[in-house]
């Protein structure tokens, strides 16, 4: 190409139009000027022409090249390219003989020199099926996977308006959107590993990825900013499956004067809302499986939810006994074991497998709840919710913990019982300058999570968390 005087990346090429802004030709319209850009998808040599199939982001059309209407060198161009390479191209529409809309090429403009092959293979009703065979490379190389499949194309163009409805719906409602800090000196706002680096200009002081945005939020609250919402990514070090990636994307919500019934109704209907909005209904197909959002959704505790599924009144068992059924179900647990803890632990192993339909799980045990008030009426529990939508968790929520002295409390308290367990994590201390923003003074506020991500899962039926994640965590190839 080079030696044919073509530049084989050029700086720029007229506005193009997109492929399925093309109207079929009518008897009487005649022909209708065209400039497109698309990738060349398929070639046919017949004689003195050649056939091309050009595909955008909107369709495909049928190019054809005379050797007879296009200039020497367009012609003598031709064989150098190749499936794949990236062209502009201006001409006029026509319908074949078999009624099909092409249109006649008068210029052809290289714009990108494809230099790796597609593996393109077979292709049916549209969609190329290609001839990778690591089943990683969906993952990996996720560029080439949408280039090829429009299915999962449409999955990112899906993320992209759950998560505007999100936004426009949040703001509707008065929220301001905020940020918070990505690296942190004291990670806080959740039980998990983080990622650790660190600060070159402060004499390589450690500083951790943000695990949750919870603690800057709060002091939005306490500064007098009463309806905050963030959109971000977080960051855990843990597990990579199904529902979980290292780096996933999260919404939390403050609102001051509120508390956790409040914003349990707040949850249903934003996610009833955005699934309208979205899907057209608030009932949505899932894994084969009809999903019910329409409010209300049904409120079940902790305790309720052994008491159905497991059939144990767990609220009358002293820590002995709890311990005594772990070990009679054969639930591993490390000691020690606080009753509330043991309840936890109960409760994942026997019931989160059956909250299929939209539910609130509620009034979990303070132990693991150390941001949460009180449960009015129970000291042995926490006003905290958490909704579960075919067996997977969403989000997470409290009455937040305003009182300074109890914050202080709990969260020293909670140190000492993670000692020595695998959630014992190093350089974890209490963040004192976050009970301390707490003391200046912060209303009743009611606090939210939102996995954004497995939300996304659930309204565009999608197995796997790495599917709906542009760049999912993959392992290197070596």
């Amino acid at each position: 190409l080079l030696e044919q005087g073509v530049n084989p990346y050029p700086y720029e090429f007229n506005t193009p139009q997109p492929i399925d802004s093309v109207m079929p030709v009518s008897e009487q319209a005649g022909d209708d000027p065209v400039t497109l850009v698309g990738r060349l998808w398929a070639r046919r040599k017949m004689g003195k022409a050649v056939f091309m199939d050009l595909r955008d982001h909107s369709g495909k059309i049928q190019l054809h090249i005379s050797r007879d209407t296009v200039s020497a060198q367009l012609w003598e161009m031709l064989p150098l390219l190749d499936l794949g390479d990236i062209v502009g191209v201006e001409g006029t529409t026509f319908m074949t003989k078999t009624g099909q809309l092409t249109v006649s090429v008068e210029t052809l403009t290289v714009l990108a020199k494809s230099v790796v092959p597609l593996p393109l293979g077979k292709e049916k009703d549209d969609e190329a099926f290609s001839r990778v065979s690591d089943p990683e490379a969906k993952y990996r190389e996720r560029h080439l996977h949408w280039m090829l499949n429009e299915a999962d194309r449409e999955l990112i163009v899906g993320r992209s308006a759950i998560v505007s409805a999100v936004r426009r719906r949040m703001e509707s409602d008065g929220f301001l959107e905020v940020s918070t800090p990505t690296i942190e000196f004291v990670y806080g706002g959740a039980e998990a590993r983080p990622f650790t680096t660190s600060i070159w200009a402060l004499g390589r002081k450690d500083a951790y990825l943000r695990i949750s945005p919870e603690l800057y939020l709060k002091r939005y609250i306490v500064a007098g900013f009463e309806k905050v919402f963030t959109i971000c990514q977080n960051f855990r070090n843990e597990g990579i499956d199904a529902s979980h990636n290292p780096e996933f994307t999260m919404m939390e919500w403050y609102e001051a004067h509120t508390d956790y019934e409040r914003q349990m109704e707040r949850f249903e209907t934003l996610v009833s809302d955005v699934c309208e909005e979205i899907c057209g209904s608030t009932k949505v197909i899932y894994q084969g499986v009809e999903l019910d959002f329409t409010p209300p959704w049904r409120r079940l505790s902790v305790l309720d939810a052994i008491q159905e599924f497991a059939g144990i009144n767990a609220g009358e068992m002293s820590v002995e006994q709890l311990k005594e059924e772990l070990r009679r179900r054969h639930i591993p647990f490390q000691e020690p074991l606080p009753w509330g803890v043991a309840v936890t632990e109960l409760f994942e192993a026997t019931c989160e497998e059956h909250l299929v339909q939209p539910v609130f799980v509620i009034d979990h045990p303070i132990e693991i709840s150390p941001l949460t008030k009180t449960k009015r009426g129970d000291p042995r529990l926490v006003e905290r919710f958490e909704p579960f939508i075919f067996r997977m968790e969403i989000g997470n929520a409290y009455s937040e913990l305003t009182d300074p002295v109890d914050q202080l409390e709990r969260l020293v308290g909670q140190r000492e019982i993670q000692r020595g367990t695998d959630q014992d994590f190093e350089n974890h201390p209490v963040d004192a300058d976050f009970v301390r923003a707490v003391g200046y003074g912060m209303p009743p506020t009611g606090g939210v999570g939102l996995g954004v991500d497995r939300l996304i899962m659930l309204l565009t039926d999608a197995s796997s968390i790495r599917d709906v994640i542009p760049f999912p965590m993959v392992k290197p190839k070596t």
